[in-house]
């Protein structure tokens, strides 16, 4: 029987300094599979590309670099190394990244050979974060089986450890180019096809950065384009997920609300809360959490009045 192929997709910009360490983790892995190495780089300013080619003549025929004259953006530049990966699996880790088991390959390949149902699979994963290793992994969460109507919530799967299935959709949706980061997306469209696993060993680092391309963003920033996500999502999923993206549409309105007043934005914060105004606000949120977001932000004086009183009556609330 021929082995398997899998294709590792590496997207990179101006990473001159830390693609190496990504790609030599991908070159030590241990695995009964043929290698495609795929890197993507979006027309970088620095040496990213020189470094590249250099690893390409001492591993000749395992690293294909995909150059750019102009900067495509980084969902455009994923779909183009996306168009081009010919294996039966798919792997990603970004040029910042890295993995620090030989066997992560090995692992997930055994996975999802012996578990058809699933789409795809993933790992725990540590986080640099100004040089310093977090103690807490991520995703966090204790789930292992994650479902389309769970990635809803969040995107709980890193985009350094997943693993999936090519070829279980043929296109993107038009949106997947507007947005930041393509791996939430990813996700759910490998879910539509089977459920995600999420392999409880740390296998990957992911270095979150103030210059990357998502830990490097604000709180705001990572709100809004939850809602603008979901947003896309309400008219691209089936009709049945339709009341599940409402919900976390309502609870990420209510996020950014309070957000925004605690920021001192409040025409902002009167804005979305202005979104909360319905009945399925009320089967979603705690009704004394809106009541009090709503005091907080339309009358301060009459909150802080009745949080004195509280206060004096029943005692200062525990600290959270």
């Amino acid at each position: 029987m021929p082995k398997q192929t899998i294709s590792v997709i590496v997207i990179t910009y101006n990473q001159e300094y830390l693609i190496k360490e990504a790609l030599d983790s991908i070159l030590s892995q241990r695995v009964d599979a043929n290698l495609e190495i795929l890197v993507a780089d979006d027309c970088s300013t620095d040496r990213t590309a020189s470094v590249v080619k250099a690893l390409q003549e001492e591993h000749p025929g395992k690293i294909t670099l995909l150059e750019s004259q102009t900067n495509l953006g980084h969902t455009r530049n994923y779909a183009r190394a996306w168009a081009q990966a010919k294996g039966d699996y798919i792997a990603h880790c970004d040029g910042d990244d890295y993995w620090t088991d030989p066997l992560k390959l090995a692992k997930q390949l055994e996975f999802l050979e012996t578990h058809p149902g699933f789409s795809a699979c993933a790992n725990k994963i540590n986080v640099i974060c100004e040089g310093v290793v977090l103690e807490e992994s991520v995703p966090h969460t204790d789930k292992q089986v994650i479902t389309t109507e769970d990635l809803l919530e969040a995107c709980y799967p890193h985009n350094s450890s997943l693993f999936f299935r090519n070829r279980l959709f043929q296109t993107f949706p038009d949106f997947f180019f507007g947005l930041t980061g393509h791996d939430w997306c990813i996700s759910i469209l490998n879910s539509l096809h089977g459920p995600i696993r999420i392999l409880p060993e740390t296998l990957s680092i992911w270095r979150s950065r103030r210059d990357g391309l998502w830990g490097g963003r604000e709180t705001e920033f990572h709100l809004e384009h939850t809602q603008l996500f979901l947003g896309k999502m309400m008219d691209f999923l089936p009709k049945s997920y339709k009341t599940t993206v409402r919900k976390y549409r309502i609870r990420n309105y209510f996020q950014l609300s309070d957000h925004c007043l605690r920021s001192h934005n409040p025409s902002k914060a009167r804005f979305y809360f202005s979104k909360l105004q319905d009945w399925d606000s009320l089967r979603f949120l705690n009704w004394r959490a809106v009541a009090s977001l709503g005091a907080r932000i339309y009358c301060l004086p009459l909150y802080n009045f009745l949080r004195q009183m509280r206060n004096l009556t029943l005692g200062e609330p525990p600290v959270a």
